[in-house]
């Protein structure tokens, strides 16, 4: 079971969190020395830094995890599907909950939690993210990303409210997907702030996001769109620029393949449920969220000590061991945190 953990988490880091930050360098960095990206290489940038940053730290808490158990040690669980959230709240549940974990035992409830009106909790929760977002590093790219969340967590309990005073219910299906795209939106803009190497690069990016760079295609979707109606609107092709070393269709694939596994896969507590593989599992534990229950699609994939999946997992680890001879060299994110 621990090599099955550890191969899940390393294969997130060679084969999407590495291709990923690929895409958001060339963006990232060509922005800090003064390029301007329009609004596809923005939105490829951004998308990727999403994808990269998920992936590289998902994977080192799941080789984390598989290591532990080598040694018979449980660590907690750190990742329960993040960029499947439908709030804020539900995000910072689910995303780096050891760190979330922290920041409430040790700053919110030390600072009076929600103890001393609707006023002061808001407060609260914006110094909590504001301090959080310093944790990561002194610079206003980090200040601004804490507050930016601090914003959006007041925002979101006083919807809460809201609902709560006028009696509003849920929304079905269609309220939950759309609560869903509008909390990845959020979460994509606060992570241009991360990455990004100042304030002025990230307000750069985002205005390419918002078209305000220029409107840039790839020359595959000039037939889709129509000669005449990119000439009204001022849309150019062949122009990617920033992205012109890698190709486009490969740059499309990463984004999408990472994202539908973000957002439509099994994550490794559902795939190891039945062994336990964290100590959130054992008895007299409880996860700050509920389970997510497996989709009935990849049932298959639970993990069980088999013939089978023992041949497929050491296959997939040779493959992995194979493509780091060849691959270069690449650090973790977060090992400067």
């Amino acid at each position: 079971m621990f090599l099955g953990i550890f191969v899940l988490g390393l294969a997130k880091k060679l084969w999407i969190a590495d291709p990923s930050g690929e895409i958001a360098n060339l963006v990232f960095n060509s922005t800090a020395s003064g390029a301007h990206p329009m609004i596809f290489e923005a939105w490829a940038g951004a998308l990727a830094y999403t994808v990269q940053l998920y992936f590289d730290f998902s994977g080192y808490s799941d080789m984390a995890i598989g290591l532990s158990l080598l040694f018979n040690v449980r660590l907690p669980l750190n990742f329960n599907s993040p960029y499947k959230s439908t709030s804020i709240i539900e995000f910072w549940r689910r995303w780096h909950m050891t760190l979330s974990q922290y920041l409430r035992d040790y700053l919110y409830f030390p600072l009076g939690g929600s103890r001393h009106g609707q006023i002061r909790r808001y407060a609260n929760l914006f110094i909590t993210m504001l301090l959080g977002g310093l944790w990561h590093g002194a610079g206003w790219t980090f200040i601004i990303w804490g507050g930016l969340h601090g914003l959006y967590l007041a925002v979101n309990h006083g919807w809460r409210g809201l609902k709560k005073r006028a009696g509003w219910s849920g929304g079905g299906t269609l309220a939950t997907v759309g609560s869903r795209i509008l909390t990845f939106l959020a979460v994509v803009v606060g992570w241009v702030f991360f990455r990004a190497n100042s304030v002025a690069s990230a307000r750069t990016i985002l205005r390419g996001m918002l078209g305000r760079n220029g409107t840039s295609l790839p020359d595959g979707l000039q037939a889709m769109v129509g000669a005449r109606f990119a000439h009204t609107h001022g849309m150019e092709f062949h122009r990617l620029k920033l992205l012109a070393p890698l190709e486009v269709g490969y740059i499309s694939i990463i984004i999408v393949v990472g994202l539908a596994i973000a957002w439509g896969m099994p994550n490794v507590r559902q795939f190891f449920a039945d062994s336990r593989p964290t100590c959130d599992e054992m008895e007299g534990s409880e996860l700050q969220t509920p389970p997510v229950g497996a989709n009935r699609l990849f049932q298959f994939t639970k993990w069980e000590p088999s013939l089978l999946h023992g041949v497929v997992y050491g296959l997939l680890f040779f493959m992995l061991i194979a493509y780091m001879a060849t691959a270069a060299k690449s650090e973790f994110l977060y090992f400067q945190f």
